[in-house]
């Protein structure tokens, strides 16, 4: 009997061992340039973000001069596009073949009927209803909600630095992304940089952190979909968001409030089955029921739209400052350029002054540059794929993860890549910037429609803090900076401390 168990699983081990073998050989036995993974993570390592991972990903296949590569998460094959021409013909030439984030997740949450996750038609006639949401003259619309929150970013700062002590810099942005979302988004005063304790704070930092300190709700997606076995659930979080929309929805409806913000573009759609145009924004115009959005799906916009507003600004932010804080002569010459503006502006930061800020967006245009918030651009192969010039077939469903990261660090495409520098994207420079070798929206039909919403927000709370204070490291932050591990956002572990003197 001993004998026949010891058989037994002496079998199992060499099978087991045998099929991973075979598995780890898929890429080899396409043709695609691999890595040497093993059991049980394949190539991946669980002490690195995704974010680092997939950089390392693409310098070994970029030091090997290969234009794309093979790897494995577990015993899952992943593509790796490193070429930049190969991106643009993934997410932009050839999207049909890649047309969707994820594979296809059953799972009945909130977040699945949002536009990020939709596939296929659905996303099709989704993206269609909300691109007219971010057009120049909605941002304009929100604009003045967005700079009233500046001057309690102010208020904030100069509270918590009054003593000289330094300041949160991670914390304090994301409470200011949380007010500014939470009124842009849902109409409602969250209150977040007058109280920490506010309960849209604390169900934004679930999503991506759950309070235990697991994964959190975005985490629990990526790697959902990307293995198709865990269950996604966070019903708390789900159902906060869902009552705060319905509430909204039935308030504003049941009192005839209009309001110029995005939920009431989202009440629209679901009312009327499409936006108003910039300049009736306000009248109801040739109601279509049969085009209408579920309340449901509301809810899932505006969940999406808290999603993109919130961490990545707030990290965007951070970055910036850190950045800034290092550098005395760009964050004066920031100072320089908001000063010249309100001068020009007779004082008003106004929708046009702001626009005005030419250098304080090189300055966040380099800060994605460097620290994209999304390091890794998903798709996946939604039917087979031949790869120009190759007889290489990437099968339907195979994940493909472009580090953005990797592209954006490429010394062949970025001189000096460390050094952070805004004038890279000055008119006279930016043109010699190589297609699809910076994407921190990503590009193509699947980019982030709320690029616009969030370079306002992220432009406004820089050149506010700027303004009014000058920034300086303090002893408590520690290098080389650390990433959180369970996140596909480039966001710290832990937090950044600057002193703040008030100008």
């Amino acid at each position: 009997m001993l004998c026949f168990v010891v058989f037994s699983v002496l079998s199992a081990v060499l099978l087991g061992y045998a099929y991973s073998k075979w598995r780890y050989s898929y890429w080899k036995r396409k043709g695609v340039p691999q890595l040497d993974p093993s059991l049980p993570f394949g190539d991946t390592n669980p002490d690195k973000s995704l974010a680092e991972t997939y950089y390392d990903f693409y310098q070994q296949f970029r030091m090997k001069d290969e234009k794309f590569g093979g790897v494995y998460t577990m015993l899952n094959p992943v593509f790796v596009p490193v070429d930049p021409d190969l991106v643009k013909q993934i997410i932009l030439r050839d999207f049909d073949h890649f047309t969707a984030h994820f594979p296809k997740f059953n799972n009945p949450t909130i977040f699945m009927r949002s536009l990020f996750h939709l596939q296929g038609d659905e996303w099709k006639f989704t993206r269609k209803k909300l691109t007219p949401t971010f057009t120049s003259g909605k941002m304009k619309m929100m604009y003045e909600i967005l700079r009233d929150k500046t001057t309690y970013l102010t208020e904030m700062i100069g509270d918590i630095t009054k003593s000289g002590e330094p300041f949160k810099v991670k914390d304090t942005l994301e409470r200011f992304t949380t007010d500014v979302i939470g009124t842009c988004g849902f109409g409602l005063e969250c209150n977040s940089m007058k109280d920490p304790e506010s309960e849209f704070l604390k169900n934004g930092r679930s999503i991506f952190q759950g309070p235990d300190k697991k994964p959190g709700v975005v985490q629990l997606i990526l790697r959902a979909t990307q293995f198709g076995r865990t269950k996604l659930k966070h019903i708390q979080i789900e159902n906060f968001f869902k009552k705060v929309v319905s509430e909204t929805i039935h308030y504003r409806e049941t009192n005839k409030i209009i309001r110029p913000d995005f939920m009431h573009l989202m009440i629209q759609l679901k009312n009327q089955g499409h936006v108003s145009e910039d300049d009736q924004i306000f009248t109801t115009k040739n109601p279509n029921k049969a085009d209408a959005m579920t309340e449901e799906e509301v809810t899932a916009q505006c969940l999406l739209f808290f999603i993109a507003g919130f961490e990545t600004s707030a990290t965007t932010m951070t970055y910036a400052l850190l950045e800034l804080a290092q550098h005395e002569d760009i964050q004066e010459k920031v100072r320089k350029e908001v000063k010249e503006v309100l001068e020009k502006h007779n004082g008003v930061m106004t929708y046009e002054a702001m626009l005005d800020l030419k250098y304080t967006e090189n300055v966040i245009q380099e800060t994605l540059r460097k620290y994209p918030p999304v390091a890794v651009v998903p798709r996946v192969c939604t039917k087979d794929y031949k790869i120009h010039g190759t007889d290489i077939i990437i099968k339907k469903g195979t994940p493909t993860f472009i580090s953005a990261w990797g592209l954006h660090k490429d010394p062949e495409y970025f001189p000096n890549p460390e050094k952070f520098d805004p004038e890279r994207f000055n008119p006279e420079n930016k043109h010699k910037i190589r297609d699809f070798s910076y994407i921190p929206f990503g590009e193509g039909p699947r980019m982030c429609l709320g690029l616009r919403f969030g370079m306002m927000q992220s432009k406004m709370g820089l050149a506010t803090l700027i303004r009014n204070y000058r920034v300086t490291l303090n002893k408590k932050t520690f290098f080389p900076l650390k990433l959180k591990r369970f996140t596909f956002i480039t966001t710290l572990d832990g937090d950044l401390w600057l002193n703040a003197e008030k100008i």
